[in-house]
């Protein structure tokens, strides 16, 4: 590898990292569970959440204490930088936990899809307006500044999909599935693949760990958080309680439906479809192993009777797949049709990250009803069906409108409207110069995404073949 495509897929990682830094979107029950086990972790040398627990409605329960309900990896890893940090300020600590844990993992997506692309032949310019398009033209946008899961584990299920060092792609993916148990399938079709002792033995110490974690908490090796999370997130007669029979609802919600569609979100992945074929041609193993993660991750979204994913925008089960699509789209070639759908999806994304990437639940249209008219006037309509206590008398602003904090459940259960802690829950870096909404605030950022972009094509044009 040249030192020019070095200096790309550094000044790749270097935009991407600082875009998602920019934003930070605040809490929720998803990201507060998450933040609660990382301070039991680290204040109280435990993994029950018991004196957290009414900070989320994401718990589970078993021998008479209170649990996280989902895979403990983001909050082991995030223990690190808040058991360093502990600044007392608690948003301030889940925005560094955020920054290091999940936009820093995310930003490596861009590089090593240039990396991959330039390996396997691509030209320098189309391998970095792929990797850009596929950072900032898709959710993995917007949940990079979420204290989630999905965006971390879509870096790690990558790395292990491309790396050559087996023993490296065996500890992404092991580290992946501690962070989502979805990843397990991803981690099975990718060993099957290699059938390599360093996979393995990579891999190893992190699925012990997990397990040894759910034998801990939930009384079984293979006891997960799921199996005992709250009733009210089961369904009778589901498989393992939250699996039954896509439906149409399920299928196209997920898909084309402007309430939680990926494609609607990101129109630029379906020019995925184009690329997948040729991609099959020249590396059919490795294509059928990204084939078989992207069903599996598609076949549970459909079946799980949360199919719709709570408060989010888009698709946020299908986010660990997208840069697998970002390689179809590679192969796709279809440089002008990418090019006009990502500048689509970019506007689309980038709105999301802006304004709130966590809209309620209850909006049909969240991006046409919420998040557009909140950034360009403000306000939304009080017709919009929306979850109380949320309401478009207290969720405006142009930017940064999530209010919930980390230390309540519901929304001004403890801070009330205009209060520091439910204004700055969420803000990007241009709020505190601006004002705390003032639509201002995104023009730094974008214009160093416009500099920026601009000047890594242009040098990619000089870059030597492959």
């Amino acid at each position: 590898m040249s030192i020019a495509d070095r200096r790309l897929a550094i000044w790749l990682f270097l935009l991407t990292f600082a875009t998602y830094a920019w934003f930070h979107a605040g809490g929720g029950w998803n990201q507060n569970s998450l933040i609660d086990l990382t301070r039991a972790i680290v204040e109280r040398h435990t993994f029950a959440i018991d004196p957290y627990a009414t900070n989320t409605g994401d718990v589970s329960f078993a021998n008479g204490h209170v649990y996280a309900n989902k895979a403990p990896g983001l909050a082991w890893l995030a223990a690190i930088p808040y058991a360093i940090l502990r600044s007392g300020f608690l948003i301030v600590d889940a925005y560094v936990c955020t920054l290091l844990c999940v936009a820093l993992f995310t930003a490596m997506i861009p590089s090593m899809l240039f990396v991959f692309a330039r390996q396997r032949g691509f030209d320098a310019r189309w391998s970095a307006t792929v990797a850009l398009i596929t950072a900032l033209a898709t959710q993995l946008f917007p949940f990079s500044t979420i204290f989630m899961v999905h965006a971390p584990s879509a870096a790690l299920m990558f790395a292990a999909l491309v790396t050559r060092r087996r023993w490296l792609a065996g500890i992404a993916a092991g580290l992946a599935v501690t962070m989502n148990y979805l990843c397990v399938a991803g981690l099975l079709f990718l060993f099957v693949r290699d059938r390599k002792r360093a996979f393995a033995l990579g891999a190893a110490p992190f699925l012990i760990a997990l397990a040894a974690y759910q034998r801990i908490c939930f009384g079984g090796f293979f006891t997960s958080s799921v199996a005992k999370t709250d009733p009210r997130f089961l369904a009778r007669g589901a498989a393992l309680g939250v699996l039954q029979l896509p439906t149409f609802e399920s299928i196209f919600g997920v898909t084309f439906s402007p309430y939680r569609g990926v494609f609607f979100f990101a129109p630029v992945l379906l020019v995925a479809f184009f690329g997948f074929a040729t991609w099959w041609r020249a590396a059919r193993i490795e294509c059928a192993a990204a084939l078989l993660v992207i069903a599996g991750f598609f076949a549970f979204n459909v079946s799980f009777n949360g199919w719709e994913g709570g408060f989010a925008i888009g698709g946020r089960y299908l986010v660990p797949v997208i840069p697998f699509f970002g390689i179809a789209i590679l192969y796709a070639r279809r440089a002008r049709l990418t090019i006009a759908l990502g500048v689509l999806s970019f506007a689309i994304n980038f709105l999301c990250a802006a304004v709130d990437p966590q809209p309620s639940g209850t909006i049909p249209r969240p991006l046409t009803q919420y998040i557009a008219p909140l950034f360009i006037r403000g306000d939304f309509s009080p017709s919009v069906p929306i979850t109380p206590p949320w309401s478009a008398a207290t969720f405006t602003g142009h930017t940064s409108v999530n209010r919930l904090t980390y230390d309540e459940p519901v929304v001004f259960a403890r801070h009330a409207p205009g209060t520091p802690e439910s204004e700055w829950t969420s803000f990007n870096l241009g709020e505190p110069f601006f004002g705390a909404g003032d639509v201002r605030s995104v023009i730094p950022v974008l214009l160093l995404i416009v500099i920026a972009a601009s000047a890594i094509i242009v040098k990619s044009e000089a870059a030597s073949p492959p």
